[in-house]
C-alpha cells in the first residue's frame, strides 16, 4: 500500500499484490456506524479480486492469503469481491462472514453456510467513489451502499441479526489484484466511525483548577462577594430577557409614551435631513469670478434657492400633518402595524419630494457651471481679438517705416 494526497491505494493493478491498513486504537462505542469509500477500477469486466472491510479482535501486523489480511479471524469480515470463483456470474457482489476464530474462509463464499448477506451492487469503474455505510445497532448489521451519487442515496444492501459485535475490536482494510486475468486498482479515499445512542452525560463540567483542588481533598467554595456579582448578573439577564419579551409578546397597542417617542424619533430624523439639505444648498455655486461675469448667474441661484425654500416650508407642513395623524391613531384602537405604516407611507412621500429636489439642485449647479464657463470664453475671445489687433498694428507700422526708409535710400 501507498498513500497519496486523498486517498490510499491498498492495492495497484498488479497480479498478486496486497495491502492492508489498521486503525491504530481499538473501538470503544457499544453501538456505531462507520462510513467509509473507495473506488475499484480495471480493465476486465470480470475478476480482479476485491476489498475488504474488518472489525476484528485483534489487527493483522501482517500480509495475510484473505484480500490481504490473515485467515481464521475473529470478529466480522465484509467483501466486496468481483472474482466469482463459483462462475454463476454473481459479480461485484458485496456479503459478510463471522468467524470466530477457527474457521477457514470458504473456497465459494458466496455460496457457503458461513457468510451472509450476498447483493449485486456495480461498483466497479464507477466516476466517483462508492460509498458504503455499515452501522451495528442492537445486535444487528446493516450495510448499505451507494454507486453514483456520493452517499446522497444509500440503498441497503443486507441486514443480519442477532450478532454480537463487542467494543474493544479494531477496524480495518485491505485489498488484494487477482493471480490471473486483469488485476484491479483498490483505493480508500475516507473513513469515519460515529457512535450511536451514547450514553447519557450525568457529569457535570467542572470550574478552572477544580479538579486539582478536589484531588487535594478541598472543596470549590464560592466567595461571598463572587456570589453577589453572580446574583446581580443573572438579574441583569432576567431583566434583558423579560424586557426583549415585553417588546417581541407586548400589548398590541401603543402608549401615549410610546407614540410620542416614536414623533420625535421621526421629528429628528426629518430635521437631521433637512439640516443636510441646507448644507448642500449653502455649498451651491462655483469657483469665484468678477462680478460682471457671474452677476445674471447669481440672480438665476437666487431665484432657485427662493424655491427650495418654499418646498421646504411645505415639506414641514407635511411633517406636521404626519405627527397629528399619529397622535389621532394613538388611541387604543391603534396598532403598531398601522402607525408603522402610515409612517413608511409618509416618509416615502417625503423621501420622493426631498429625491426631487436634489435632482433639481445637480441640474441648477450644472447649469451655472456651463454659463460660467460660457461667460469666461466670451472674455478669451475679447482679449485674444485685442492681442491681434496689436500685432497687426505692430506689423503694419513696421511695414510703413520700412517703406519710407527705402524711399529715402534712393533719393
Amino acid at each position: 500500500s501507498f498513500i497519496a494526497n486523498d486517498f490510499i491505494r491498498l492495492a495497484p493493478s498488479v497480479p498478486g499484490l496486497k495491502g492492508s491498513v489498521w486503525r491504530s486504537s481499538p473501538n470503544q462505542y457499544d453501538e456505531w456506524e462507520v462510513e467509509f469509500s473507495f473506488k475499484a477500477f480495471g480493465q476486465g469486466a470480470v475478476g480482479g479480486k476485491g476489498l475488504a472491510f474488518w472489525y476484528t479482535e485483534e489487527r493483522a501486523t501482517e500480509i495475510g492469503p484473505i484480500f490481504g489480511s490473515k485467515d481464521k479471524w475473529t470478529g466480522l469480515g465484509v467483501f466486496m469481491d468481483t472474482s466469482d470463483p463459483a462462475n454463476q456470474r454473481l459479480t461485484p457482489v458485496m456479503y459478510g462472514i463471522m468467524n470466530d476464530g477457527t474457521k477457514a474462509f470458504p473456497a465459494n463464499p458466496t455460496t457457503s453456510g458461513n457468510s451472509f448477506g450476498g447483493c449485486l451492487r456495480d461498483y466497479k469503474n464507477t466516476p466517483s467513489p462508492v460509498v458504503v455505510r455499515v452501522s451495528y445497532v442492537g445486535g444487528t448489521l446493516r450495510v448499505a451502499a451507494d454507486t453514483h451519487s456520493r452517499g446522497k442515496k444509500l440503498l441497503t444492501c443486507f441486514e443480519q441479526k442477532d450478532l454480537e459485535l463487542p467494543s474493544g475490536y479494531y477496524f480495518g482494510f485491505s485489498a488484494e489484484a487477482a493471480e490471473i486475468g486483469t488485476a484491479d486498482d483498490h483505493d480508500l479515499f475516507s473513513f469515519e466511525v460515529y457512535e450511536v445512542n451514547p450514553p447519557e452525560k450525568t457529569k457535570k463540567p467542572t470550574r478552572p483548577h477544580e479538579e486539582e483542588m478536589i484531588k487535594r481533598g478541598e472543596e470549590m467554595k464560592v466567595d461571598e462577594k463572587d456570589k453577589e456579582t453572580f446574583e446581580e448578573v443573572q438579574k441583569i439577564v432576567e431583566e434583558q430577557e423579560a424586557k426583549i419579551k415585553e417588546e417581541t409578546d407586548g400589548p398590541s397597542s401603543l402608549t401615549a409614551a410610546q407614540v410620542a417617542a416614536v414623533v420625535t424619533d421621526t421629528q429628528f430624523r426629518i430635521i437631521e435631513s433637512l439640516n443636510n439639505i441646507h448644507n448642500k444648498l449653502e455649498n451651491l455655486g462655483a469657483p469665484m469670478q468678477p462680478p460682471e461675469a457671474t452677476s445674471q448667474s447669481l440672480n438665476e441661484i437666487n431665484a432657485k434657492i427662493a424655491q427650495m425654500a418654499s418646498s421646504l416650508h411645505a415639506m414641514e407642513s407635511v411633517v406636521q400633518g404626519l405627527v397629528d395623524h399619529i397622535v389621532k391613531q394613538g388611541g387604543a384602537t391603534s396598532t403598531p402595524n398601522d402607525i408603522a405604516k402610515v409612517l413608511r407611507e409618509e416618509m416615502r412621500s417625503l423621501n420622493l419630494k426631498m429625491e426631487d429636489m436634489d435632482s433639481r439642485q445637480s441640474l441648477n449647479h450644472r447649469l451655472t457651471q456651463n454659463r460660467l464657463v460660457n461667460s469666461t470664453s466670451w472674455v478669451s475671445y475679447i482679449v485674444y481679438l485685442i492681442l491681434f489687433q496689436i500685432v497687426g498694428m505692430s506689423a503694419y507700422t513696421w511695414y510703413k517705416k520700412r517703406q519710407e526708409y527705402n524711399e529715402k535710400k534712393f533719393i
